[in-house]
């Protein structure tokens, strides 16, 4: 993964990813795989042994052939993405592509949600009104949910407005799935937290996550 951007607290969250990639082998140690159409040799080189990788996302809701092809999802798991959200908010291709996945007898367990929604297009962010957000949620990941597949809260930048937008981003989606007799909020499964920095800013950071 680049600098500390990190999915954190994985081992804590109970990841069940196998350690079968090698003895070094690790549920904290995944991938961020971008890929490279003009150098696509050199994506072996994540799964040459010793590997400590188990697990990995490519942005995208579908595998990369060169690890899926190679692999079994016990032995190197791919983690589909929603990066950003559809124009539509009751489009469900992402739904639908995951259950697609399943259907094929791929073992998903474990999906991550909108990359950086508080940031810009020309920041590398998704750039999502937390509204618009909170209706995706419910139409394409909470039915994710119900099929016993876990979802990570979104990942939002490590600037201040990142913690607005999920207060935000929370409060719109329990005002979709509350009831006139029962108030109830969007649930997700394990926290995902961008940071780019030193260590005592990532600490603090995360104090602020757990204070919220």
């Amino acid at each position: 993964m680049t600098s500390l951007k990190a999915i954190v607290a994985l081992a804590a969250l109970g990841w069940s990813l196998s350690a079968a990639a090698g003895p070094l082998a690790s549920p904290k140690r995944g991938l961020a795989f971008t890929p490279n159409d003009t150098t696509r040799v050199d994506d072996t080189i994540w799964i040459t042994q010793p590997s400590c990788l188990t697990w990995y996302y490519n942005y995208k809701a579908e595998p990369e052939p060169t690890f899926s092809e190679s692999f079994s999802q016990s032995e190197f798991e791919f983690v589909p993405m929603m990066w950003g959200a559809p124009e539509d908010a009751s489009d469900t291709t992402f739904l639908e592509t995951i259950k697609g996945l399943v259907k094929k007898g791929i073992n998903i367990t474990n999906v991550l949600s909108f990359n950086e929604p508080d940031g810009p297009w020309e920041w590398g962010g998704s750039d999502i009104e937390p509204a618009h957000a909170a209706k995706v949620w419910v139409s394409n990941l909470m039915p994710l949910q119900e099929m016993g597949i876990r979802v990570g809260l979104p990942a939002t930048t490590g600037a201040p407005s990142g913690l607005v937008w999920l207060k935000s981003f929370l409060e719109e989606c329990r005002k979709l799935v509350s009831t006139e007799k029962e108030s109830r909020n969007c649930t997700y499964d394990f926290v995902t937290v961008h940071w780019y920095g030193n260590f005592e800013g990532l600490a603090s950071h995360l104090g602020e996550y757990v204070a919220t």
